[in-house]
């Protein structure tokens, strides 16, 4: 373990949770300079790969080396030791809600010290302000933490990491909550910081970042390295899916099955979403069909969703159904870390946290016999894999956690579900399950609303987008749609 131009050398890396073995004696090198793009299904090993080299989640055995600093993991910690190697952005932000964005940006940083060792709360606050200029952000350092939006707090995490100077840096699922435009700030940072000489571990389930920005791949599949320091240019979008998933992949097409005779599920009339427009919003979905809300970040579209799934309320006009009673609906929220789950519980009980009015007797108290049947009914409809349905979801991989979410949605048998950003941060093999499990819905009559940034899926799923823009719709696709004329709605220049 001594060449120079390598500066992280991972040498038969384990690391077990009870009987799962998570990685499987991993090799894993990333030279200076490199943006080393790191592959997988949810649960393959990569953020337990990740979380042992930054010594989050520390290895049982193996040698590991970053820069000129060595050692022999154990299963004990060496975070400590590595502090001023490494910097690892992980796929959930860890901010202080109740702190400013300046005290976040700079809470571990002795740069905004005087000379006495106090915070100099004048320099913190102009470092601050120099960072988000620089990323082009646009909100103010007194901000605290907790009022921002989940793509502002990733690109806070981010901008933090960043900042620090370390040589190497992880970069876990970094683009998940991110617009396209803080997208294409990121990658400019992450090139002139590669040109400088820092190394990067990039972790995606999309693959056109991996082709845009890293040097080289390595594929992990069931805890082991089946690609190594593979050079990006020799792969392609079908090949690296292959290798991930152990077998030949196919992309799933969309399936119409919207009943157009007969009234709407749900409808929203004259609805205005907020008080900085004056423009008013109509629309409904009907049973059997897949509908998605587009348009760029901001738009409009999320909290027209919000409003139909009855979680806002408009500023005028009415959400409704032409049948009479409302309809029950689903709600498979934007964050599933934030808002989706609770990591401590277990599958069985954040599913049934979605109708515990169902799952009750007359006295309000659990029936464990229809628990276990509806729970258990609803974990094998949606695929969760869980060494039981006790198991915290916290342990589980990201698409697993993001079934039990579906699975929460579905437990009070829904007539609508609203689906807001449904793959988020899920691999393939996970996502093509979450759009087939969309389909069956629709095909069963449920009525799907789902809110996507990403073109790939919505022309997948969506039998009809329609196109969100300055809180108002501006347009409708409907059947055979053209991605091109999509992207241009999508991005509003259509």
């Amino acid at each position: 373990m001594g060449n120079t131009q390598t500066i992280v050398e991972m040498r038969g890396v384990t690391k077990t949770f009870g009987s799962t073995r998570a990685l499987r004696g991993v090799d894993f090198t990333v030279e200076r300079g490199e943006v080393h793009a790191l592959l997988g299904r949810n649960g393959a090993g990569k953020s337990t790969l990740v979380s042992a080299l930054s010594g989050f989640t520390p290895a049982d055995a193996g040698d590991i080396r970053i820069g000129q600093t060595a050692f022999s993991a154990d299963g004990q910690g060496y975070a400590a030791r590595i502090r001023n190697d490494i910097a690892h952005v992980q796929q959930t932000p860890r901010l202080f809600n109740l702190l400013t964005v300046a005290e976040n940006l700079f809470i571990e940083s002795p740069d905004v010290r005087n000379r006495f060792g106090m915070v100099s709360h004048r320099r913190m606050q102009a470092r601050a302000a120099g960072l988000l200029s620089d990323w082009n952000v646009d909100i103010a350092p007194g901000s605290l933490a907790g009022q921002l939006d989940a793509g502002t707090r990733q690109l806070l995490e981010i901008i933090k990491a960043l900042s620090r100077g370390v040589p190497v840096m992880i970069l876990d699922e970094p683009t998940a909550a991110l617009s396209n435009a803080e997208k294409r700030i990121l990658f400019e940072h992450v090139k002139r910081l590669k040109s400088s000489g820092v190394s990067f571990v990039y972790i995606s389930h999309h693959l056109d970042e991996v082709f845009e920005v890293a040097d080289t791949v390595t594929i992990l599949r069931d805890g082991q390295v089946v690609t190594a320091r593979e050079p990006v240019a020799n792969l392609d979008p079908r090949k690296i899916a292959n290798l991930m998933m152990g077998e030949e992949t196919g992309r799933s097409l969309r399936e119409d099955y919207t009943q157009a005779a007969g009234p709407a599920l749900l409808a929203a009339r004259n609805v205005r979403l907020s008080a900085r427009s004056e423009d008013t919003v109509d629309f409904e979905v009907r049973p059997g069909e897949i509908v998605a809300l587009a348009g760029p970040v901001g738009s409009g579209k999320e909290d027209l969703a919000m409003m139909l799934a009855g979680q806002m309320a408009p500023l005028s006009g009415e959400i409704h159904s032409p049948r009479g009673k409302l309809p029950t609906i689903g709600l498979v929220p934007t964050d599933r870390h934030a808002s989706g789950y609770v990591g401590i519980l277990g599958v069985r009980e954040n599913i049934a946290a979605g109708g515990l009015d169902v799952l009750s007797g007359p006295f309000g108290f659990i029936n464990s016999g229809k628990e276990a049947d509806h729970v258990g009914r609803l974990a094998r409809q949606t695929r969760v894999i869980s060494s039981s349905l006790e198991q915290a979801v916290s342990q589980l991989s990201g698409g697993n956690q993001q079934k039990v979410v579906f699975a929460r949605a579905l437990c009070r048998s829904p007539e609508v579900v609203v689906a807001m950003s449904p793959t988020r941060g899920v691999d393939v093999g996970a996502k093509e399950q979450l759009y087939a499990l969309l389909r069956e819905l629709a095909r069963k009559g449920m009525g799907i609303i789902v809110v996507s940034d990403e073109e790939d899926e919505i022309e997948q799923l969506a039998n009809r987008v329609v196109i969100v823009f300055e809180e108002k719709i501006v347009g409708e696709l409907v059947g055979d749609y053209d991605m091109k004329d999509l992207i241009l709605h999508m991005e509003g220049v259509a």
